[in-house]
């Protein structure tokens, strides 16, 4: 068995780490052929350049990430280890990682074939084939992988971890930036008794539910982008559904059948009562970061590698104003 991952290692690195190193010295703007490659840049995230690269040695795509405390790419690489060591397809196979060679770390997995959703679910087969999705991640916990994934760049483990979370957050603003309508939700939260727990079961977490990172398949659903992936407690993933702006037009009344409908695939006694704890916490934590926004990108504190459109500081504040007034609209709910 050693000498065959020697020999596939071998071989993936002569036909990889030249393509590799040719997308790293001159990235390629729009479709290219290179040495037998067919090359095309993906649009889509801010924080890497994604490509599809496709030849006789296979069909990839190539991920070069920002280099920052997350490490995208080793987050990426080790949640697609697990899956497949799990024995789940539903995700693109990890295939390369280098965090040393170039100056953004690299993942290289295989090109998922599938019809991308190009809105969110609208029918209830497609929310239960996404619930499905969710509890076949969920399935894969610390017990029963031996790959080494670090926590989930998001999560939480509780109503006080997720006050704590929200103040830490919002002490990365100074007082003065600080909006009178980010004041008004902070104190709220500041004087909020949230609920507690046993403590949460521990799985495997996506931690990013935007629509667009999932695809359709004929033997179901499978989603990529897992570069803010880890363990934590699965019942907040329904929230990052429920509070995502990705997500702000579906109806307020699809998403407590739909708690329900999890709490019972995951037989899950108390996921509903977390996903409600949370979905406050979270309320309140995406005005926080909308502020951040607001205040750090003009300054260049939040860098990314794909620039912001020209429109974005205006989008923003479109945002940073529908987050606080979801954040009100909840709070008044709970009084």
């Amino acid at each position: 068995m050693q000498i065959v991952q020697s020999w596939y290692k071998e071989r993936m690195s002569d036909s990889l780490v030249p393509l590799l190193d040719h997308l790293a010295a001159d990235p390629p703007r729009g479709e290219t052929a290179w040495q037998g490659w067919r090359i095309a840049p993906v649009a889509g995230g801010a924080n890497n350049l994604l490509y599809r690269a496709t030849g006789d040695g296979g069909d990839y795509a190539i991920k070069f990430t920002v280099r920052d405390e997350r490490r995208r790419a080793l987050r990426e690489y080790t949640a697609l280890k697990a899956l497949r060591q799990a024995g789940l397809t539903i995700a693109p196979r990890a295939v390369w990682l280098d965090e040393a060679r170039y100056r953004q770390p690299v993942v290289v997995q295989t090109w998922l074939e599938g019809e991308g959703l190009t809105a969110p679910p609208a029918c209830d087969a497609d929310w239960y084939a996404l619930l499905e999705h969710y509890c076949a991640i969920h399935a894969v916990t610390p017990e029963h992988t031996s790959v080494d994934i670090g926590d989930a760049v998001l999560n939480l483990a509780g109503g006080a971890a997720g006050k704590r979370l929200v103040q830490e957050h919002a002490a990365r603003l100074p007082v003065a930036a600080q909006p009178d309508s980010l004041r008004t939700v902070l104190a709220w939260i500041e004087s909020w008794t949230p609920p507690e727990w046993d403590a949460p079961p521990r799985a495997l977490c996506r931690v990013d539910a935007n629509w667009r990172n999932f695809i359709r398949r004929p033997a179901g659903w499978a989603s990529v982008d897992w570069e803010n992936s880890g363990w934590g407690d699965p019942a907040f993933e329904i929230v990052d559904l429920i509070t995502h702006p990705a997500y702000a037009d579906v109806p307020v009344s699809r998403w407590e059948p739909l708690c329900a409908d999890y709490a019972e695939m995951r037989r899950d006694t108390s996921a509903v009562q977390r996903i409600r704890t949370y979905t406050t916490i979270m309320r309140v934590w995406w005005v926080v970061r909308g502020a951040r926004y607001l205040y750090e990108a003009p300054r260049g504190l939040d860098a990314r590698l794909v620039s912001r459109p020209d429109d974005w500081l205006e989008d923003m504040r479109r945002k940073y104003d529908q987050f606080v007034a979801r954040a009100e609209e909840h709070i008044a709910a709970l009084r």
